[in-house]
């Protein structure tokens, strides 16, 4: 297999470290070809050389930082505790990954976002994907629990060469990877949120107090509306920084069901149902039904499982891909993970909808859960929620309170029952 004058093939190489060493030898070598290949014909590969080296590691950073907050909190100056830290040193291993620069910038184009291009159409996720499955075979192979990297726990910063293609011998022991020289090289900059040095999230305000202490008391309540937000966050978290992405799926899913049974209990609290009463309604694996029967029946809408519309599209893309991620062991795209998350925070976003429309019904939920800030965004602030806050709230006791012991109540029936 040769290659033309006219179109002649160019390499590339990037250098991953790692996000946690691994145990190989310094120089360990492993190729991979593929099936496709480029325009040009030659068929595509990805070769990986390990490399080992140490030196300071994370933890001396975390405890040199904390030894200046220890000095700070005592008044002192300097850092003179820092040295005790210099003896916590590290190993890193770094991947150099080398492959055929040849990307089909007709199919990377048709992609919002990079690591979402098919590997066999762009070098760097074909690269990644490589360095994935071998430490995929490594864990398994020697159940080792190592971190399997993914786009957004590589970089966010990659170094890279390009180098020309070489004839080979068919002879040679993996053909196609000598080349004649490296050209200067450059950085790539990685398109995700895992700035692991840096806070994600906004900086506290004084107006922010009081926020913080609402959710602090429905955390210690154990309240399905602080839970179901958690698991959302966290499943973010899996997909835009971890690259977790069959994580991503089952806690998005989580999130939706913890929000549906959630919300079903306040309505059923607030209509002054009996939890012994409706308790069987709540039994494992009657989600679907729930959904389909009840919340059409108390919040109104189309809670359809097929056709068009926010519930449907949680229930095909969230609701049964984490089945398939669960009880088939399947590993979905990135895209397929983000469509999870997205349908879920949709799902929300119509429930919220419905218990605006129904507000009159059921004002305690909708103030708990929309809260007067949220129906004034929706126009639903009108003067009969003025009138039920002004006169009616102050004189009841806590909501939290009431609506927690009743889905105490309402749980210790559903399990005296099995």
């Amino acid at each position: 297999m040769t290659v033309t004058p006219e179109e002649p093939a160019r390499l590339v190489r990037y250098y991953f470290t790692l996000p946690e060493p691994l145990a190989v030898p310094d120089g360990y070598s492993w190729h991979e070809t593929y099936d496709h290949a480029p325009g040009n014909g030659i068929q595509k590969f990805v070769n990986l050389t390990f490399t080992q080296m140490s030196g300071a590691s994370r933890q001396q950073a975390i405890m040199v930082a904390t030894l200046e907050s220890l000095n700070r909190a005592k008044g002192e100056t300097g850092n003179p505790g820092a040295s005790d830290a210099e003896d916590l040193t590290g190993q890193y291993t770094t991947v150099i990954a080398t492959t055929f620069h040849y990307a089909n910038q007709e199919i990377v184009s048709e992609w919002i976002s990079p690591q979402d291009v098919p590997a066999e159409h762009d070098p760097l996720n074909r690269c990644i994907e490589a360095i994935s499955k071998f430490i995929r075979c490594y864990r398994t192979a020697f159940e080792a629990p190592c971190a399997v990297p993914t786009y957004e726990k590589i970089g966010p910063l990659v170094p890279f060469e390009t180098g020309k293609f070489s004839a080979f011998s068919s002879n040679e022991e993996h053909a196609g990877f000598q080349i004649s020289e490296w050209d200067a090289g450059g950085t790539i900059m990685l398109h995700h949120a895992n700035f692991s040095d840096f806070p994600s999230g906004i900086e506290i305000a004084p107006e922010h107090e009081d926020r913080l202490l609402y959710f602090r008391r429905m955390l210690d309540q154990g309240n399905p509306l602080f839970l179901w937000k958690e698991r959302y966050v966290e499943a973010r978290g899996a997909l835009y920084k971890e690259g977790n992405y069959g994580a991503a799926v089952t806690l998005s899913n989580t999130a939706s069901e913890v929000l549906l049974d959630g919300l079903l209990g306040l309505l059923y609290w607030e209509l002054g149902r009996k939890p012994e009463e409706v308790a069987t309604i709540f039994s494992e694996g009657r989600l679907a039904r729930r959904v389909k029967s009840n919340f059409s029946e108390l919040l109104g809408g189309n809670w359809s499982l097929d056709g068009a519309g926010p519930i449907s599209d949680w229930f095909h893309k969230c609701y049964r891909l984490r089945h398939r991620v669960v009880h088939g062991g399947y590993s979905p795209s990135r895209l397929e993970a983000e469509v999870a998350a997205q349908s879920a925070l949709a799902l929300s976003s119509y429930c919220w909808e419905r218990l605006a429309e129904r507000r009159k019904k059921f004002p305690r939920t909708a103030m708990m859960a929309i809260s007067e800030e949220g129906l004034r965004k929706r126009h639903k602030w009108c003067g009969s929620m003025q009138k039920f806050m002004s006169e009616v709230a102050p004189r009841e006791p806590s909501w939290l309170d009431a609506a927690q012991a009743w889905r105490q109540e309402m749980h210790a029936a559903l399990l005296a029952d099995k």
